[in-house]
C-alpha cells in the first residue's frame, strides 16, 4: 500500500493493528515462548526506534514510521522542493521530489529515492553515496553538490551532504529550466553535459515471481496531446500479489512484460513552468486495462486531457495552499495492493474522475493545507481532509466552519535557535498511515482548523541552531487524539526541559513508538523516548544526538551499545526479575543551550505473572509481542504494560524562551508509571527526591520534593543569569522501580 505522507515523519509512527486473539491460542504461545526461554540464553537486540529521518539528495528532509502503514513527513520549507510523488513497491517507499521526476528512470536511478534503504544505510547527518555513469565522449564532471572520491572512465564515485545536496536540487532545477526554455518537454535535454545514470551503490534489481508474461505497450500523452514522460503505476486488480510496479514512459511509450489479468494504472505529470516550477500537476486514475491470455494486447493510452477535474477548497477565511497530498489506493479483492500519493505545494492539481470499481476497491483521499496570508494578525491554517471510493467529477470543496475543530500550537524555543523557525504540522489517520506536511511557523504559535470527527497526530519539528556543528534534524510527536466538529484544544511544545521518558499516553498511543515498556510470550522490550516535553504524552528523537545504551538483566550486564533507542530482550528467564536500562544522551552538536545532555537509568520490575489488568490496548504495536510471531501476519500472543516510572516536569514561570528570571524556580513534580489510556501501573510512589548543580555538577544541593502520592513540589533559589544548571531527580515505587535522571540545562537563568 502507498504510505500517505508527509511527517513519520513520521513520520513518524508505527501504526500496528494488532490480530484479535482468543485465550487458548494466547496460552499456547506463551508457554511455548516460555519453554524456549527456560532453555536459550537472554538476547538483547535493537527495539524499533519507531521512525527513522532521511534527507533526499534534493536536500529534503523525511521521516519515515515505522511498519508498512507507518507514517511519512516531509518538510515543505521555502527553497525546498515544490511537490513530492510517493509509493510502495517491493517493500520499499520511495519520495520523489518535483525536480527530480522529469529523469528518474532513466538519467537518476530509482534507488536515489527509496527511502526505506536510505534510512537503513545511514544517519541523517551522514553523507549520501552516489556513483554515476557519462555517456561516451563525454568528459565526466561532478554536477554540483556532489563531492568525487573516485574516476574511473566514464564512471564516478562520490558522496552529496544534507548541505550539498541543496546545491544538486538546484542545478536540476537549472535543467529543466533550460529544458523549458528551450521549448522542450522538462527532462528530455541531456542532463549534466552527458549524465547517463546516477545511483546509489550497489543496487539491484529485486526478484520478481515468475508468471507467463505478455508484453503490454502504454502510451502517455500529456494536457496537450502530445506524448509524455511520466511514472505510472501498474496494478492487477485480480490479484495484486501477481504483478504490482512502477513504470517509467519515455517520448509517450513504456512496454512492460506482465502475466495476464485486468490491471489499474495511476500516472502523474508535474508541469514545469519557465523558472523551473510546478504550478500544475494532472493525476490519472485508469482501471479496465486489460491483458489477455491469448491473442494480442491491446495498447492502453493514459491521457492526462483526461485530468479534467482541479481540485479545490474554499475557505471561510482567506488561505492559500502550502501543502497536503493527494492519494490514490487500488486494492485487490483481498485487500492488497498499491497506488500513489502527490504531495502537494502552491500549485494546481487536476485529477480524472474515476467511478467505484468493480472489482476490488479504490481509496481517494484528500488532505488540503492552506496558510493565512501573511498579514494576518496571528497565524492561521486550514487543515482539511476528505475521502471516498470514487473520484467525483466535482472536486470542489467548501467545508462549513462548524464542521471544523479548532488546535492552537504554541512554541517555546531554545534563544539558541535565534530565528530559525521550527515546524508544525498536523496529520489525520487513515487505515494505510497517515501523512503529515511539516511547515514553518513564524514566531511561536499557529492556529489550525482541523476536519472534525477524525484521528489527528501532530508533530513538532525542531529548527536548526545557527551554532550547530553539523546538520541535525530532531522531532516531538503527540499521542493520537479525536477532535470534534466545534472542539478547541491547545498544546505547548518544547516547554522545558526536553527530556526522555515513557510518558503516559491515550488508549489509542503514541504516534511515534509502539509500547515503550512491554512484556509477551518470554520476551519484553524497554524504549526510552528520547525527547520530552511538559505534556505527558510527547515522543521525541533526535536523529543526530550522540548517545549511549546499556541493558542489564537481573543485575547482570547484557548488552552495551552507542546510539541506541531502547531494548528488545528475548528468552527472558521465567518468574519474577528486574531490567535496568541506562540511556546517555548529547545533543551539545545540535548548537543548543538547553536540555543539551541527559542521563536517565530506569529498573523496571517484572512479575512473571499475567495480569488482564495490564493488557495493552488493541492498536498499539509491541515489539515483545512481533519477536514471538511464528509465521508473518499471524496471530500475536498479548502485550502486557510493565511498570515503567516516568517523569513529568512543570518548570514554573519560564518565558518563550524557557528562559527563568525568577529568584526562586519552582518545579512541579510528577512521578507515574508507563500507561496507555487506563492500562499501567497504579503502585504506590514511595519516595521522590531533588537536587541541583551550579558548577556543572562537582556539587550538588539537596532540595526538599513537597508532596506525595506522585506529585511533588520543590524550589530553589536561581544562580545568577547565564549561570549553568543541572537538575537531578531519583523516584521510586512499592515494586522495588526506580528512575534516576539528570539534565544538564534543563532551562536558561535569564
Amino acid at each position: 500500500m502507498i504510505s500517505r505522507s508527509i511527517r513519520t515523519t513520521s513520520a513518524a509512527a508505527a501504526l500496528f493493528t494488532a490480530a484479535a486473539l482468543c485465550v487458548p491460542a494466547a496460552a499456547s504461545a506463551a508457554s511455548s515462548a516460555d519453554s524456549s526461554a527456560a532453555s536459550a540464553a537472554p538476547i538483547a537486540t535493537p527495539a524499533s526506534s519507531g521512525a527513522a529521518a532521511v534527507v533526499l539528495p534534493t536536500g529534503d528532509r523525511v521521516v519515515l514510521g515505522a511498519g508498512a502503514k507507518g507514517g511519512l513527513s516531509v518538510e515543505q520549507q521555502p527553497g525546498g522542493s515544490d511537490a513530492f510523488a510517493s509509493f510502495q513497491a517491493g517493500g520499499d517507499r520511495y519520495v520523489i521530489p518535483s525536480e527530480a521526476a522529469p529523469y528518474v528512470g532513466h538519467s537518476l536511478d530509482l534507488s536515489l529515492f527509496d527511502v526505506t534503504k536510505l534510512a537503513a544505510a545511514h544517519n541523517p547527518s551522514a553523507h549520501i553515496p552516489v556513483q554515476l555513469t557519462f555517456a561516451a565522449g563525454v568528459t565526466p564532471a561532478a554536477p554540483a553538490g556532489v563531492t568525487v572520491t573516485a574516476t574511473s572512465g566514464q564512471n564516478l564515485t562520490g558522496y552529496l551532504t544534507p548541505d550539498s545536496a541543496k546545491a544538486f536540487a538546484q542545478a536540476l532545477r537549472d535543467s529543466v529550466k533550460a529544458d523549458v526554455a528551450a521549448g522542450h518537454r522538462a527532462g528530455t535535454g541531456a542532463l549534466f553535459g552527458g549524465l547517463t545514470a546516477m545511483a546509489v551503490p550497489g543496487t539491484t534489481v529485486p526478484a520478481k515471481p515468475f508468471y507467463p508474461l505478455h508484453i503490454l505497450q502504454v502510451n502517455t500523452l500529456d494536457a496537450a496531446g502530445a506524448p509524455s514522460s511520466v511514472p505510472v503505476i501498474l496494478m492487477n486488480t485480480d490479484n495484486a500479489r501477481t504483478f504490482t510496479t512502477q513504470i517509467f514512459s519515455s517520448d509517450g511509450i513504456a512496454k512492460v512484460a506482465l502475466p495476464a489479468g485486468n490491471y489499474a494504472a495511476i500516472s502523474l505529470d508535474f508541469v514545469f513552468d519557465a523558472q523551473g516550477a510546478v504550478p500544475r500537476t494532472n493525476i490519472v486514475s485508469q482501471d479496465g486495462i486489460s491483458v489477455p491470455a491469448i491473442g494480442t494486447v491491446p495498447v492502453a493510452t493514459i491521457d492526462e486531457r483526461t485530468a479534467t477535474s482541479p481540485i479545490t477548497f474554499t475557505t471561510n477565511k482567506p488561505a492559500t495552499q502550502v501543502g497536503g497530498y493527494v492519494a490514490i489506493d487500488r486494492s485487490d479483492p483481498t485487500g492488497f495492493g498499491a497506488g500513489l500519493t502527490l504531495f502537494t505545494g502552491p500549485g494546481e492539481t487536476y485529477i480524472s474522475p474515476e467511478a467505484k470499481p468493480a472489482t476490488g476497491s479504490l481509496s481517494y483521499t484528500l488532505n488540503w493545507v492552506g496558510a493565512s496570508p501573511a498579514t494576518a494578525a496571528s497565524q492561521y491554517r486550514y487543515n482539511l481532509a476528505e475521502n471516498s471510493d470514487h473520484i467525483a467529477a466535482d472536486q470542489s470543496y467548501a467545508p462549513a466552519d462548524n464542521t471544523l475543530a479548532t488546535l492552537r500550537h504554541t512554541l517555546n524555543l531554545d534563544p539558541a535557535y535565534g530565528t530559525a523557525e521550527a515546524n508544525i504540522g498536523s496529520a489525520f489517520i487513515t487505515p494505510d498511515g497517515y501523512g503529515l506536511s511539516g511547515i514553518p511557523v513564524a514566531g511561536n504559535s499557529v492556529t489550525e482548523y482541523l476536519t472534525g470527527g477524525l484521528k489527528w497526530v501532530s508533530e513538532m519539528d525542531l529548527p536548526q541552531a545557527p551554532a550547530a556543528t553539523d546538520f541535525t534534524f530532531g522531532i516531538l510527536d503527540d499521542d493520537i487524539a479525536v477532535y470534534k466538529a466545534g472542539q478547541s484544544a491547545s498544546r505547548t511544545w518544547a516547554y522545558a526541559p526536553e527530556t526522555p521518558n515513557f510518558g503516559q499516553h491515550s488508549a489509542a498511543g503514541s504516534s511515534l513508538f509502539g509500547c515503550q515498556a512491554c512484556a509477551a510470550a518470554g520476551n519484553l522490550n524497554v524504549t526510552l523516548g528520547m525527547l520530552g516535553d511538559s505534556n505527558r504524552d510527547t515522543a521525541g528523537i533526535d536523529f543526530t544526538a550522540a548517545g549511549t545504551a546499556q541493558l542489564y538483566l537481573n543485575g547482570k550486564l547484557l548488552s552495551s551499545d552507542t546510539d541506541q533507542f531502547g531494548y528488545l530482550v528475548q528468552n527472558v528467564p521465567a518468574g519474577p526479575g528486574t531490567v535496568r536500562t541506562v540511556f546517555d544522551y548529547d545533543r551539545t552538536a545540535d548548537g543548543i543551550s538547553q536540555s543539551t545532555k541527559t542521563h536517565t537509568d530506569v529498573t523496571v520490575p517484572y512479575s512473571g505473572q499475567t495480569d488482564p489488568r495490564l493488557t495493552l490496548p488493541a492498536g498499539i504495536s509491541c515489539d515483545a509481542a512481533f519477536a514471538a510471531q511464528t509465521t508473518p501476519g499471524g496471530p500475536l500472543p498479548p502485550c502486557q504494560v510493565l511498570p515503567a516510572l516516568t517523569l513529568n516536569y512543570q518548570l514554573l514561570g519560564l518565558s518563550k524562551t524557557n528562559t527563568s528570571q525568577l529568584p526562586v524556580q519552582a518545579l512541579l513534580l510528577n512521578v507515574a508509571h508507563l500507561s496507555y489510556g487506563t492500562v499501567g501501573s497504579h503502585a504506590p510512589i514511595t519516595s521522590a527526591k531533588v537536587a541541583v548543580s551550579f558548577d556543572n555538577g562537582a556539587t550538588w544541593k539537596d532540595v526538599p520534593a513537597l508532596g506525595a502520592a506522585g506529585v511533588y513540589l520543590a524550589q530553589w533559589r536561581n544562580p545568577a543569569a547565564g549561570s549553568p544548571v543541572q537538575l537531578r531527580v531519583t523516584a521510586t515505587d512499592s515494586l522495588g522501580g526506580s528512575i534516576t535522571q539528570t539534565v544538564t540545562n534543563p532551562y536558561t537563568v535569564g
